[in-house]
This record gives structure tokens, C-alpha cells and sequence, in this order.
């Protein structure tokens, strides 16, 4: 005791003597180097011996006898390291290799520090330096292939812990890392041999057998994974990442009783894991326990509220309890937060397609396949919503011009929507969440309902910021419930209008643009309104097929023949904003909207075009005019 009390007195004293030492100007005292070189070799039989606070107290007096001691700087930083004082550490480790450049190990030292401080670029080039000078040792390459893992660099991972496990055979972890390194690079079954051997030097680790449970997951053996995971809970009943990765594997194998019971198990263990509410919430939903996966979902979004995934959930629960307008609520704000989450722009184009509001799902669908081109349900949703789409626009071409005897109601209106739509309900999309960041839970939706026939009217409800892909036009909304009637036609004039006068871009686009159609009221005779119509269709066919400017000529002819055409301005409106040609296609929108004020969708077009050019109250009193427009009938 006696003993230990003057050591720790020796300790206090040599720190302060430090303190006050090293105020002195280095020009008032010539270095000690034997005196420094004794006080080093102390530090090095504290560590030894495992008194770290002693073993600092020696370097440091190194140190002050003489600051060249690069080696004390050495193994003080790398002490300062072991106690968590990273920041003297660094110092330390730092003046260390200044001092000495040529430090193996002080490199190697400093790669750690800045593998446990989350800088992995720093520690690659710093335990790759260390290698270059010759130091190679298993932990070196272990701590270089865990920092590649990290950068996503996974075959250089793989080699690094190859090397590490040639020069220690008997260490379970480069095994470990290396089947990792394997698992994200799709060898799954050369990962099984690596775990299988980790395993074998590490028995009583469960961790290892659940890892080694997802790559058995990845060549879909559901029954080894589940072996693997039984004996994991069994040895660790508290285990929440077993129990969350078994109720996944249980459920892909279909047994979706078990499955319930790992989730909500570990839910009891950690209610605060969203993705163990949402799992839960998917087996729910597919059994058609609506309220219960809704309230699982609600859980989540209380957990997560910055959640896409949850809001995508959610959304999905809504929908299918026929809440369709806090649905789509849901997956808008879900795209809000996440722009490039494929998945709520599949969810949201989904739920539009099943209510009948084509052309809007048409443009949510193909966001949603920019962002995952090889979606296979993207591109099949995208197929039914592009015929609905030509469907709408051939019929609303069609009844454009109708003799005025007759009362039209365009497709797209809200007059059957309401009633259509409590008949629809939409289905589940693809699990928003899964059980675990490893593991999907089982891919089941419910039958989806037939899509609706032309209930409300299609148009973009498409975030507009620059990035964003806008909405495709679509044909103008009528009033909620009452049928438009054409305007009865004056005799044609002697000689149909000849152009067309494409409107002028102007900033704001809000003042009322001279009527296109020609002096004296006349409007274009019937053979230039079929040959406007059959180039409108052409025009908005070449837009879906991506060829935006031969899509804009083809609609400037058609509108020369007939400038009446409120949609074929709209369309070319699109194309112009797809090329990112604001000015024209923010005139054309106003010119839809002068020609048909009740053109929803060209008020939503025009909202993005302001707010890209930067009118957010243009944008947002666009917007409160789609909403106002858009509203299903009562």
C-alpha cells in the first residue's frame, strides 16, 4: 500500500514539475536525451505491467527531457488512445510521425485512432503506409479491410483479410470480416466457408451464427438460416437482432404465426425499433388486419415522423382503409423528405393508378423507374397507366368538338370518382420496411382491385423542385358535377386561320394573352380540327417516347391548325419544361389555363415552373388552385 502511494505521489509530482517545465522556453535548457531516454524506458514497464496512468506520467517526463523523443510521443498518444482521449491522442500521434516520419508503428498507431473516430479514408492511408514500411501484422490488415468495408471498397476488403488470416490462422475475426466482405459482394456460399470457420474458433459467439444465418438467407436455405438463428435465441433468449432477423426468415418460409411473435418479442425488448413495427404491420396488412397494421404504422411514424419508409407504411394502411386522402398525404411527404426513394413514388403512382388518376400515377411511375430501372412491377404499373392515359386523350380529343346539341362530359371528372373510389382500394406495395436491415420480410401483397375507369381527373401532383421529373399533361378538368357544353360554332370562315401564334414567355405569365383564335371570332374549320387532333396525339405520343423537341414541332402544327387546343398546349408545355426550357413552358401553361380555366393539371405544371424560376407565391397560388380543382365531388 505503501508502495503504491509513493508511486501515484511520484505520478502527481512529475506531471506538475511537466506543467511548469515545459512553459519554459526550449532556448532555456538543452535537451537531456539519457535523462529522457531513462524516464522512456519506465513507461514502457508501466505499460507492461498495465499502469497506463503511470506509463503517461514517465512518457511525459521523457518528453520534457527532451522533445525530440518521438518514441515518447509515440506511446503517450497511443495511452491517451486506450484511456479515450482521442483528442490528445491525435496531438500526440501527430508530433510522433512529425518528428519521425518513418514510424511503422506510429502510423499504424494513428490508423486506429481514426478507424474508432469514423475517418476510415485517413486510416486506409495510414495503415497502407504502415505495410509499405513493413509492417504487417494480422491486426493491421484486419483494421485496413473493417475501414474498406466501410468505403464500400469490398474485394480490396476481401484481400485484406486474407492476408490477415495467412498470417494468423487461429483469429476468428479476419474470418469474420472476410465472409462479410463476401456476403456484400453476392458469394454467399464462399461467406458460409468463412463463417464456418469463425464458428469453429469461436463456438460460444452467437453473433457469428446469426451472420451466418443471412448468408444462408442469401441462397435462400430458409431452414439452416433458421437453424442458426434457433440456436442463437436459444443461447441468448434477449438477443434482439435474432429474434428480428428470425421473425424475417420465419416469415419468408411462410409462417407468419412465429414471425409475429419474434417481432413482438422483441418489440417488448426495444419498443423504440421501428423497423420491428413495420415488419409486424406488413404481416398484418397481408392478412387483412388493416386496423391492426395501421396502428403499428402509426407507432412507427410516432417513432420516425422524418420516416419515409413509415410515411410509405402508413399511407399504404390508409389506403387500404379507404382513407385515400391521407394516403396519398403520407407518400407525398414521404417524397418530400426522400426525392430518390423509388419506393413512394411506385407507392403514390400506384395508389393514383387504382383511383382512376391516370395520368398522375403515369408520371409518379416513371420517376419511380429513373430512380430503379429494373423494377419489374414499376414497368408493368407503367404499362397499364400509359394506355389508361392515350385512352382519356383520345376520348377527350374526340368529344373536344362535339356539335353543341350535345351535352359532353370529359373523361376525368370527379361526377362517378367518390362512389368508383370507395369500391377501389389500393393495394399494398412492397414491404416500405423490413425486418431488419438484412433481411426482407416476405414479399406478399394483397390482389390488387381492378383500376377504376376514368374517375377523377388526371393530373401531377409532382414536387417541384429542380431535380424533380414533372407530371405529363394531362387533358382539362370540367366542373366537379356538372357536364361542359361547347360553345355553339359560327359558320367557318372563307380561309381556315393559316398560324397559330405560339405565346410569348414573360416572367409572370399572368396577364390574359390576345385570343389565338383568328380576327372576328372564327374558329378553325373541321378538316384543320381532325388534322390538329391526329398531330396532337402524334405530338404527345413523341413526348412519351422521350422525343421532347419532335414533340414540341408536332404540337406547334397542330395548334398552327387549331389554336383553341387548351391540352395540346399543356403537352407542349410538358416537353418544353423537360427540356428545361422555362420560359416557353411556363407561357404555354398560362395559355392552357386562359384557354380552360378549370385546367387543373396545367395550374400544377405551372406551380413547378414558378417555383423552379423561383415565384413561390406564383407556385404556391397555383397550387391552392389545383387542390380547389382536384377536390373529388361531395
Amino acid at each position: 500500500m505503501r508502495i503504491r502511494t509513493i508511486r501515484h505521489t511520484h505520478i502527481l509530482v512529475t506531471l506538475a514539475i511537466s506543467v511548469l517545465v515545459i512553459t519554459v522556453s526550449a532556448a532555456d535548457q538543452k535537451p537531456d536525451k539519457k535523462k529522457s531516454q531513462i524516464e522512456y524506458q519506465k513507461g514502457v514497464k508501466a505499460d507492461a505491467a498495465g499502469d497506463r496512468d503511470g506509463a503517461i506520467a514517465d512518457y511525459t517526463a521523457a518528453i520534457v527531457a527532451d522533445e525530440a523523443n518521438a518514441l515518447a510521443w509515440r506511446n503517450r498518444g497511443r495511452d491517451y488512445f486506450s484511456s479515450g482521449d482521442n483528442e490528445k491522442a491525435a496531438t500526440d500521434l501527430d508530433q510522433a510521425l512529425k518528428l519521425l516520419p518513418a514510424d511503422a508503428q506510429g502510423y499504424a498507431a494513428r490508423a486506429d485512432l481514426f478507424r474508432v473516430t469514423n475517418r476510415p479514408t485517413r486510416a486506409v492511408q495510414d495503415y497502407k503506409t504502415a505495410i509499405a514500411l513493413k509492417l504487417e501484422r494480422t491486426e493491421i490488415y484486419n483494421g485496413l479491410g473493417t475501414c474498406q468495408m466501410a468505403l464500400g471498397q469490398y474485394a480490396d476488403a476481401e484481400m485484406a483479410f486474407s492476408e490477415a488470416i495467412r498470417l494468423r490462422l487461429d483469429n476468428p475475426e479476419p474470418y469474420k470480416g472476410r465472409a462479410a466482405a463476401r456476403v456484400a459482394l453476392r458469394r454467399y456460399r464462399d461467406a458460409l466457408e468463412d463463417y464456418n470457420a469463425a464458428v469453429a474458433r469461436q463456438p460460444e459467439a452467437t453473433g457469428l451464427l446469426v451472420d451466418r444465418a443471412l448468408a444462408y438467407v442469401g441462397i435462400e436455405d430458409y431452414a439452416h438460416a433458421a437453424q442458426d438463428l434457433d440456436a442463437a435465441v436459444k443461447a441468448k433468449p434477449d438477443d434482439i437482432r435474432a429474434l428480428r432477423i428470425r421473425g424475417a426468415v420465419k416469415e419468408r418460409m411462410g409462417d407468419d404465426a412465429t414471425a409475429i411473435a419474434d417481432y413482438t418479442a422483441a418489440m417488448k425488448l426495444d419498443p423504440s425499433d421501428v423497423r420491428l413495427f413495420l415488419a409486424r404491420a406488413g404481416i398484418f396488412a397481408r392478412q387483412k388486419r388493416y386496423e391492426e397494421a395501421l396502428a403499428d404504422r402509426e407507432e412507427a411514424v410516432r417513432l420516425a415522423p422524418n420516416s419515409p419508409e413509415a410515411l410509405v407504411a402508413r399511407g399504404g394502411s390508409y389506403h387500404q382503409l379507404g382513407q385515400h386522402e391521407k394516403g396519398l398525404a403520407d407518400r407525398t411527404a414521404a417524397i418530400k423528405l426522400d426525392p430518390n426513394y423509388a419506393l413512394a413514388w411506385l407507392a403514390r403512382g400506384n395508389a393514383y393508378l387504382l383511383l382512376g388518376r391516370y395520368d398522375e400515377a403515369l408520371s409518379d411511375l416513371k420517376h419511380a423507374q429513373l430512380l430503379d430501372p429494373n423494377d419489374t412491377e414499376t414497368r408493368e404499373l407503367i404499362a397499364q397507366a400509359q394506355s389508361k392515359v392515350d385512352d382519356i386523350v383520345r376520348k377527350a380529343i374526340s368529344q373536344e368538338h362535339k356539335p353543341d346539341t350535345t351535352t359532353l362530359t370529359l373523361p376525368g371528372t370527379a361526377e362517378t370518382a367518390e362512389a368508383k373510389a370507395a369500391e377501389t382500394k389500393p393495394a399494398e406495395t412492397k414491404p416500405a420496411e423490413t425486418a431488419s436491415a438484412e433481411v426482407k420480410p416476405a414479399e406478399s401483397k394483397p390482389a390488387e382491385s381492378k383500376p377504376a375507369e376514368a374517375k377523377t381527373e388526371p393530373i401531377k401532383t409532382e414536387d417541384a423542385n429542380d431535380g424533380a421529373k414533372p407530371a405529363g399533361p394531362a387533358p382539362p378538368q370540367t366542373a366537379p358535377t356538372a357536364a361542359l357544353k361547347p360553345e355553339p360554332k359560327p359558320m367557318p370562315a372563307a380561309e381556315p386561320p393559316k398560324t397559330a401564334p405560339k405565346p410569348e414567355p414573360s416572367p409572370a405569365a399572368a396577364s390574359p394573352k390576345p385570343s389565338p383564335t383568328p380576327a372576328g371570332g372564327t374558329p378553325p374549320d373541321k378538316p384543320s380540327q381532325s388534322e390538329a387532333s391526329a398531330l396532337h396525339m402524334q405530338g404527345r405520343a413523341l413526348i412519351t417516347a422521350g422525343k421532347y423537341q419532335e414533340g414540341i414541332d408536332i404540337l406547334t402544327k397542330a395548334l398552327k391548325l387549331d389554336p383553341s387546343m387548351s391540352l395540346a398546349y399543356n403537352a407542349r408545355g410538358y416537353a418544353h419544361l423537360l427540356l428545361r426550357q422555362l420560359p416557353d413552358a411556363l407561357a404555354d401553361f398560362s395559355e392552357a389555363i386562359r384557354l380552360n380555366p378549370r385546367y387543373a393539371n396545367a395550374y400544377q405544371n405551372r406551380a413547378t415552373v414558378r417555383r423552379m424560376t423561383g415565384d413561390k407565391a406564383g407556385a404556391d397560388a397555383d397550387d391552392a388552385r389545383y387542390s380547389e380543382l382536384s377536390k373529388p365531388a361531395k
